[in-house]
């Protein structure tokens, strides 16, 4: 049985489901906490590169990574007339704003999630983000490069819901909680998916 590792940013991405599949919260340090149930696992990471480096690091340092499948969920500006408010997308490309790198998920999956781009910014998008195509997060790329040290490329699957027209910073949980929820029912159906193949 593969072991399932969801990863967020925020508390309220992961809030809706470690509700949905019951996960109780656990210690891996005094600052590192997770929730998990059977082979079921949910992660924050905090906002951006550094804490997801220094979490996800430590966390998979402890964790044996050998039958694990990651996904990592949460919401992402979109691009005004490539997104829409509210809709789930499955990332097929993730660019690295800090140094260039291009890192390509190997989603071979049938779905009917539409496919997008994404560029992981080093800071939140409040300009419209006319240079960016498809999606911006500030944690894929760092999620990428950090989880593919102990996880086959392969199973690293990016799932992002668009929260705003990269013209707001939406992080507080009355703004991204109902965006989770909305989609979570496409979001365990892809996962069970995965988990059948």
């Amino acid at each position: 049985m593969n072991h399932i590792l969801i990863t967020t940013a925020l508390q309220a991405e992961a809030e809706p489901i470690v509700k949905q599949y019951q996960l109780e919260k656990k210690h891996l340090s005094e600052n590192l906490f997770y929730f998990q149930r059977g082979d079921i696992t949910c992660l924050t990471t905090g906002v951006g590169e550094k804490n997801v480096r220094k979490r996800l690091s430590t966390f998979l340092h402890k964790m044996d990574c050998k039958n694990t499948i990651l996904f990592n969920i949460g919401i992402a500006g979109g691009e005004k007339n490539a997104t829409e408010i509210g809709k789930m997308y499955l990332v097929n490309k993730i660019v690295s704003e800090k140094n260039g790198n291009i890192f390509l998920p190997e989603n071979w999956i049938k779905t009917d999630i539409p496919v997008l781009p994404l560029t992981t910014v080093l800071k939140g998008v409040t300009d419209g983000g006319k240079q960016y195509e498809g999606l911006v997060d500030m944690e894929a790329a760092a999620i990428y490069e950090t989880a593919t040290k102990f996880i086959p490329a392969k199973h690293l699957y990016f799932l992002k819901v668009v929260s705003d027209y990269m013209e707001q910073v939406l992080d507080s949980p009355e703004q991204v909680l109902p965006l989770i929820t909305n989609n979570l029912s496409e979001i365990i159906r892809f996962i069970d998916q995965i988990r059948k193949n």
